[in-house]
């Protein structure tokens, strides 16, 4: 894994993120894509009805809600000022394997081969010393890309239960810097919920 990810620079693809709230008895399901490019920036879209864009820029997370023309703004680096589920995407494409040793207790569940892919299954329990929003998260690394397809994230003791996969994944294509660059129109409201 750390030799992928050292020859990771640039990806695309397809996503799913769904949250399911079993206490609610809700689930939201969401489909977009994804264009990441080392270090830390990253640019999600959600399709309608979530109609949003997430732009990581490196300095900052912008949240773009099409439909309301507002912007959520915040700086990165301060993790209790940081919209929830917007730094897992680190865990697997800029973690090293030593930083997430020393933050997470880890264990391989299982090995799943079928004919098209053989993926391991991981489970990372956060440290005591660590303090993580999710109480639980496990991974899907698929063999040969060496990199996670799929995250499940887990918070208030299971009660929520995020879920990211990721298909028809592009390892580094040539992705511009402009993609990181989130162009507003005038009439759009930017809002800094810890300004």
């Amino acid at each position: 894994m750390e030799d992928a990810n050292s020859r990771l620079k640039t990806m695309d693809a397809d996503i799913k993120y769904s949250r399911v709230i079993s206490l609610l008895d809700s689930e939201e399901i969401s489909l977009g894509y994804l264009q990441y490019k080392k270090p830390k920036k990253l640019n999600l879209n959600f399709f309608p009805p979530r109609n949003e864009i997430n732009i990581i820029d490196g300095t900052y997370i912008w949240i773009y809600h099409l439909k309301e023309k507002q912007v959520e703004k915040y700086k990165t680096g301060n993790d209790k000022d940081s919209p929830q589920g917007m730094d897992i995407f680190a865990l697997g494409y800029e973690y090293t394997t030593e930083k997430v040793r020393a933050n997470y207790n880890i264990t391989l569940l299982d090995d799943i081969a079928t004919e098209e892919e053989a993926l391991y299954h991981i489970e990372l329990i956060p440290k005591n010393t660590f303090d993580s929003e999710y109480d639980r998260i496990l991974l899907w690394v698929r063999e040969g890309l060496w990199l996670p397809v799929q995250y499940q994230m887990f918070e208030s003791d299971g009660e929520i239960i995020n879920t990211i996969e990721l298909f028809n994944i592009q390892i580094n294509p040539d992705i511009p810097d402009e993609i990181f660059v989130l162009d507003l129109p005038e009439d759009v409201e930017i809002l800094e919920p810890f300004k």
